[in-house]
């Protein structure tokens, strides 16, 4: 079925333009990749890959809104090939460490209506080509919220977030682990700070944060 798919909707790099993938080795060579930040907002530390433009921009919303999900696979690919070049000892420190890798999750009026979310399915891939400990289970998204796009404001961004997650029944199986909070794009960390405030029920011991993009 997938060939068939492929034959009547070839992959076009969302940068060149290129059939046979979404992302081409050329145009991956000229993408922007940035850097670890610190410890701030709770966080040990964290990690956005890539700037919110170009292609990755394209891919993103396309993935989001255009429901293609099947650009997940070079997606996840292009994460972990930048990640194993770039921050090899970055992966070293997170699997000597036992993180654990935690998607943030869609309310489930939203997950129902997209029917998936997209940073598990990312996640998911990562975790997996990394052999990294993986878990959806352990964030609950109780509220349903605006789409944090539709507000510019910092301070609206952070409303709209907050106090919007709770923590799963397992999540006692999961006291005093080390995590990391996943996320396809990060403008203020509104989001992933939210979350990061009701995983410290749990009483981690570390939890950083890592994005496919920051924007």
């Amino acid at each position: 079925m997938s060939l068939i798919l492929d034959l009547i909707f070839p992959k076009k790099c969302y940068g060149c333009g290129q059939t046979g993938e979404y992302i081409c080795s050329k145009c991956q060579k000229n993408i922007n990749i940035l850097n670890t930040k610190p410890p701030q907002n709770g966080f040990n530390g964290g990690l956005s890959l890539f700037k919110y433009h170009s292609f990755i921009k394209s891919a993103i919303v396309d993935l989001k809104y255009g429901f293609v999900s099947d650009n997940t696979n070079d997606l996840a690919d292009f994460c972990v090939k930048t990640l194993k070049s770039k921050f090899p000892n970055l992966i070293k420190y997170w699997h000597q460490n036992n993180f654990v890798l935690i998607p943030i999750p869609l309310h489930q009026s939203r997950q129902n209506w997209r029917g998936f979310n997209q940073s598990d399915i990312l996640s998911q891939k990562i975790a997996s080509k990394l052999s990294l400990d993986f878990s959806n289970q352990i964030l609950i998204r109780y509220q349903n919220t605006a789409v944090q796009a539709r507000f510019k404001n910092i301070k609206d961004r952070k409303n709209n977030v907050a106090n919007i997650f709770s923590l799963s029944p397992v999540s006692g199986k999961f006291k005093h682990q080390n995590f990391i909070l996943f996320d396809d794009v990060c403008t203020t960390q509104s989001t992933l700070i939210s979350a990061q405030k009701t995983l410290k029920i749990s009483s981690p011991n570390q939890c950083w944060f890592l994005t496919l993009s920051a924007g």
